[in-house]
């Protein structure tokens, strides 16, 4: 009896991390690819999530700074919009992602970071 609490605990212990490395955060963090204009010094940035989500911002900080969404479906396992609040991508779990956890990540067209609240966010806008 022993031995199955520990094996649920491990189990357990196992998928929550396995979880957090799954987080939207984490996926578009480890896609994002960021390149700098040399000589107008513009940076675009382009992020990721596999096949389902794929977003670019042209000019990050500038006034004039453009958001292209070249893929996003809330039928698939991820998509986008943006909240006029806070300034901010929002990237979301779609319908089609297996996760039961519903988590987000924030994208600022400001300075390119990308953060797991829309406050964090908004602090940096």
């Amino acid at each position: 009896m022993k031995f199955k609490k520990t094996l649920i605990l491990c189990y357990l212990s196992l998928s929550a991390i396995c979880a957090a490395d799954e987080s939207t955060y984490n996926l578009l963090a480890k896609e994002k690819k960021c390149t700098e204009n040399s000589s107008s010094q513009q940076i675009d940035c382009e992020y990721k999530i596999g096949s389902d989500f794929w977003l670019v911002i042209a000019g990050i900080g500038l006034k004039d700074t453009g958001i292209t969404f070249f893929k996003t479906d809330f039928n698939g396992k991820y998509y986008g919009s943006f909240g006029l609040l806070h300034g901010c991508v929002i990237v979301k779990t779609g319908r089609a992602n297996k996760s039961n956890i519903t988590n987000m990540a924030f994208i600022s067209p400001k300075n390119g970071k990308i953060y797991t609240t829309w406050q964090q966010c908004q602090e940096n806008f």
